[in-house]
């Protein structure tokens, strides 16, 4: 049988021409974020204390409790946040004793630096917080306080003459 003899057959056929068709895919993405807190700028000037207060010892390393100042990190303004993680500055910000913050200060007094330790009240039960650690809290309320200590340290090397002490860091607060 050839095509030219099944015309008059399909031509009497009333077929339902089928519709056009088309698919489409959709991909979704995204992610829920922590919330976040409003972070102030903290700056406290610490007590002067005199050059005979730290080891008269090249070698020796030694604080001047005298020298205690509390300081906090205050978060305010908290939603959808279950804590945070603090990162202390770099180690970058260390001085030659590792777990002192070095002294900035132009001209600054030889061999000292900062000491910083977590908790208050003269600073006598917290950890010490080396530059570039990382402290992580959880917290659920609308505002916080990272409660922090520093004084002035004597570091090893030489002895301590005076001169103006100064440090600063950046503190990076990573919420979850």
């Amino acid at each position: 049988m050839n095509l030219l003899n099944c015309l008059p057959l399909l031509a009497m056929c009333v077929c339902p021409l089928a519709a056009a068709q088309s698919t489409v895919r959709v991909d979704l993405n995204g992610s829920i974020q922590a919330g976040t807190c409003t972070a102030a700028a903290v700056s406290k000037t610490i007590p002067a204390v005199g050059a005979n207060v730290f080891p008269q010892v090249a070698g020796n390393t030694g604080s001047a409790p005298a020298s205690y100042t509390d300081f906090e990190i205050a978060l305010t303004g908290c939603s959808g946040v279950t804590g945070a993680t603090f990162q202390m500055g770099a180690v970058a910000d260390a001085s030659t004793q590792a777990n002192v913050f070095r002294n900035k200060a132009t001209n600054g007094a030889p061999f000292t630096g900062y000491w910083i330790k977590e908790g208050t009240g003269r600073c006598t039960a917290g950890a010490t917080v080396a530059p570039g650690a990382s402290i992580t809290k959880n917290f659920t309320t609308a505002t916080y306080q990272l409660y922090l200590c520093a004084q002035y340290v004597k570091i090893a090397g030489g002895l301590v003459t005076m001169g103006p002490l100064s440090t600063n860091f950046t503190v990076t607060i990573t919420y979850r």
